[in-house]
């Protein structure tokens, strides 16, 4: 018998030692390390088959207006800042809440044995309680933490705007990379049936002087290396309208696309100053007013969590019932019951979470100077930016490509008739397709800037007009 209650006594005292010792820390398996550790790489799968390749002129066109729509209903990033307002919502009508009250029931002195006059006890008693917490109408607790969420929902709704405005301004600098890409494209074709012309030439050449033969593999090799740059072109330009195929929204089993536009200017916008643009920014950007707004909420969160420190308050109210007629012989009795309890701060008086509001609140502060500096020189950026693209498409854009497009052509035709050498008029040419990808990257480069602009502002304050197509690069003669 004693064997036994010692094994009892050493089968609790171990498993009591299980339960008070340390757990290991939780760890989880690694994840491979790229390039570090070796991983078992699967079986390659069988590829899929081609889909048809669909003629540009069928394929649906999208369009700048379209881009900047699709992005704003479709764009995965914008749907994860309107969830996180409603998240902030969420919290408002939480703090909106009054406290639930809180039942108790109770039956008191049950007896395990008779109780008659002979063997007393008791009465039984049975009690019924309703407590109802007071302390957040007496002390402004709910109050507090409303207005702390509501700021919390302006914070989060300023947050959503910016980042509405970032992500629409990166579709647009996507939209003219893929715009800009689909001309290159052209350029790159133009080149090479410009060469390949030029090397009828060279052949024809050929046929009266024994030493242009040299010139014909010359001009080959020309056309060899153009028809290599149109391959990265052709890729260039696959990359980017992935990467605007992205900012859209659009899953990648869509049916592939175009995009339609004009790179080409019709009629600048007008430079503006520093000053003017930063007054806009101050009222318009939304990340300032976030950072605003996040100090009004970090303040607020300060004065929510100094009346937390009040005591918590409850009064309780309710009703008694005594059975004591077959115990005493007395009428059973019907009591009530008022009582006020109250935590006593005297330890807790929620100075943490004081001190982290308040530590919280200076971040704030400090947050909104480093914002307002950083959008400071993004806007001074911004215009410097735009004044030199300006200058770009304004000045030396036009001359420069007519002189380079007479240059070539007098070059070529006096090639043609043996007045001029064929490195003069690949010179002349390779001159002219230089001068037209800069005009080219000008072109892009303005939109671009206008729309880094206008988004450091917050604003659309500078509007340029498209031409109606690119004439500037026609199809070579």
């Amino acid at each position: 018998m004693r064997t036994v209650r010692f094994g009892r006594f050493v089968l609790l005292a171990v498993l009591v030692g299980a339960g008070c010792a340390t757990p290991p820390a939780y760890e989880r398996t690694p994840t491979p390390r790229y390039l570090i550790d070796d991983v078992p790489v699967p079986p390659p799968e069988s590829a899929p088959p081609e889909p048809p390749v669909v003629p540009v002129a069928l394929r649906p066109a999208v369009t700048l207006p379209d881009a900047v729509r699709e992005t704003v209903f479709n764009n995965l990033r914008i749907k994860m800042g309107e969830e996180r307002v409603r998240l902030a919502q969420g919290d408002y009508v939480t703090e909106s809440l009054i406290p639930n009250c809180m039942l108790l029931a109770d039956a008191q002195l049950l007896p395990l044995i008779p109780i008659n006059l002979d063997n007393q006890g008791g009465p039984p008693q049975y009690d019924a309680y309703l407590t109802m917490p007071i302390d957040w109408l007496l002390f402004g607790k709910r109050v507090a933490a409303r207005a702390t969420a509501r700021a919390n929902v302006d914070v989060s709704q300023s947050d959503f705007a910016d980042q509405l405005r970032r992500e629409i301004a990166s579709t647009v600098d996507s939209f003219y990379d893929a715009l800009e890409a689909d001309v290159a494209v052209i350029l790159a074709e133009q080149t090479i049936e410009a060469l390949q012309n030029l090397e009828k030439t060279a052949r024809e050449r050929a046929k009266d002087d024994a030493k242009s033969s040299v010139e014909v593999r010359r001009v080959r090799l020309a056309v060899l290396d153009a028809q290599r740059d149109l391959r990265k072109r052709r890729a260039a330009a696959e990359t980017t309208k992935a990467k605007l195929q992205a900012h859209i929204g659009r899953p990648v089993d869509t049916p592939d696309f175009v995009v339609r536009g004009t790179l080409a200017v019709r009629a600048a916008a007008p430079q503006i100053s520093i000053t003017r643009a930063w007054s806009l920014a101050e009222s318009h950007r939304p990340d300032l007013e976030m950072s605003r707004r996040a100090v009004v909420a970090a303040e607020a969160a300060v004065d929510r969590e100094r009346r937390r420190a009040y005591p918590q308050v409850a009064l309780t109210a309710g009703v008694d019932y005594q059975d004591q007629l077959r115990i005493t012989g007395f009428r059973n009795a019907y009591l009530w019951t008022v009582m006020v309890g109250s935590t006593l701060p005297f330890t807790d008086r929620n100075q943490g979470r004081i001190l982290a509001a308040q530590a919280s609140a200076r971040m704030a502060r400090s947050a909104l100077g480093a914002a307002t500096a950083d959008a400071r020189a993004e806007v001074e950026q911004a215009v410097a930016e735009y004044t030199e693209a300006l200058n770009g498409v304004t000045g030396e854009d036009g001359p420069s490509l007519v002189t380079a497009r007479e240059v070539r052509d007098e070059t070529l035709a006096a090639y043609r008739k043996g007045a001029k050498d064929l490195v003069d008029a690949l010179d002349a040419e390779r001159a002219y397709r230089d001068r037209l990808r800069n005009t080219l990257g000008n072109l892009t480069d303005y939109w671009q800037a206008l729309n880094k602009l206008n988004a450091a502002v917050g604003l659309r304050v500078l509007v340029a007009e498209e031409a109606d197509r690119d004439t500037l690069f026609e199809k070579p003669k």
